[in-house]
């Protein structure tokens, strides 16, 4: 079997499923957690407190709203078990919540007048016109970026010549030759259709998207953290080592993270505080104070574009549902790569979001951080907002 063989064996296993019990190899059977202590501030306390509960390695937070970051820490462990030695600098790997930044880059192209959200392929694509089926010959930006383009979840074969640049233009011309898996206009889940949106980027501004995404949204934004890929340099523990369901730490090579072709559906890392600074960014957006956009693409960007079942909605990169707790329209998103997770839950008509990260992921679990995120929402509402109202 090739390296290559392995390691597309492994990319798949990390992007389809969770790890099973390593316990036998690395006897995490017999390693504890250590015990929640009594932090300077409370929200540290409450995480310290739930990463113990929830048995993760190490858990980060931040509770945020229209005007400011009230508060983020991080919390526990590097590694499963060792020292408690995670920063509130440390990063953590965002899975899909990446996908609302990238369709805040394509936001900015639009305002930039280099595409339109109604830009179709072939528009963007002519020289794969004659090989693309019928069938995608109107989807268009905004299908993309809302999963309605009828695009399948993600590529059925591996792309690894060139950069990831070209992976993602060669990616792209395989795509628009592929059945589709449903017919344009439903949703269906697509990192396929996030991939393509990235080279659509990247070809209207000849820059991998990498360096777009940091430049055009990241920066401008003061977030200085991000990067691409698994969190630190291995055989290390400068950053937070992911890990499976079962506590086995997982080394940050290249191979231990889906492929770099996936990147603007979900491969950015950040430290907490810099998400932050973007959740911060959204809630201002979504109550009139955006910078980056124009009002009108701020609007597209959490629009109810495609229904996804009941009364639920999906936009550019968020969940647009119901919630009591947000006192009406909430935008939710949650991400992970198999052995990290993230999620979002923000309340735009009551001004305040919070996030939560860890480097676990969810093995037999749909979301191993709700619980946090419903806590850090029960924190503020009945705690924080308090207090800030009776100043």
């Amino acid at each position: 079997m090739t390296h290559k063989t392995i390691r597309n064996i492994i990319i798949l296993f990390l992007a389809l499923t969770s790890f099973a019990c390593e316990s036998t190899i690395l006897g995490t059977d017999k390693i504890k957690s250590p015990l929640p202590v009594t932090h300077n501030s409370r929200l540290a306390t409450i995480l310290d407190s739930l990463r113990y509960a929830l048995d993760v390695p190490a858990l980060s937070g931040a509770i945020v709203t229209d005007t400011s970051i009230i508060d983020f820490q991080a919390v526990g462990c590097r590694r499963y078990g060792g020292q408690m030695n995670i920063t509130n600098n440390d990063l953590f790997h965002l899975g899909s919540n990446t996908k609302a930044i990238t369709a805040v880059l394509i936001g900015i192209l639009v305002d930039e007048q280099r595409v339109n959200w109604t830009t179709t392929l072939p528009e963007i694509f002519p020289e794969y016109a004659g090989t693309m089926l019928s069938d995608y010959q109107s989807v268009t930006v905004k299908d993309l970026l809302s999963h309605s383009s009828g695009f399948m979840r993600d590529p059925t074969r591996v792309f690894e010549n060139g950069t990831p640049r070209n992976q993602r233009y060669e990616l792209a011309g395989w795509a628009v030759t592929q059945p589709p898996a449903i017919s344009r206009g439903t949703f269906l889940y697509s990192n396929l259709g996030y991939m393509i949106a990235g080279a659509i980027a990247e070809k209207l501004m000849n820059k991998e998207y990498e360096e777009l995404l940091i430049e055009k949204v990241l920066l401008p934004l003061g977030i200085s953290s991000a990067g691409f890929g698994p969190m630190g340099t291995p055989g290390l523990e400068d950053q937070p080592l992911q890990h499976t369901y079962s506590h086995a730490p997982i080394e940050p090579y290249p191979y231990t993270d889906n492929p770099p072709v996936y990147s603007p559906a979900g491969r950015l890392h950040i430290s907490i505080g810099d998400w932050a600074k973007f959740i911060q960014w959204v809630l201002a957006a979504e109550n009139g104070h955006q910078t980056l956009v124009s009002a009108q693409t701020a609007a597209m960007l959490t629009s109810s574009i495609v229904p996804t079942g009941s009364e639920d909605y999906y936009g550019c990169g968020w969940q647009i549902t119901s919630r009591e707790w947000a006192g009406g329209r909430a935008l939710i998103h949650g991400g992970t790569n198999g052995v990290n997770y993230s999620e979002a839950a923000l309340a735009p008509g009551r001004k305040f979001g919070v996030i939560v990260a860890s480097n676990q992921g969810p093995g037999n679990s749909a979301n191993p951080v709700d619980p946090v995120a419903a806590r850090l929402i029960n924190y503020y509402l009945n705690e924080l907002n308090a207090g800030l109202k009776n100043r």
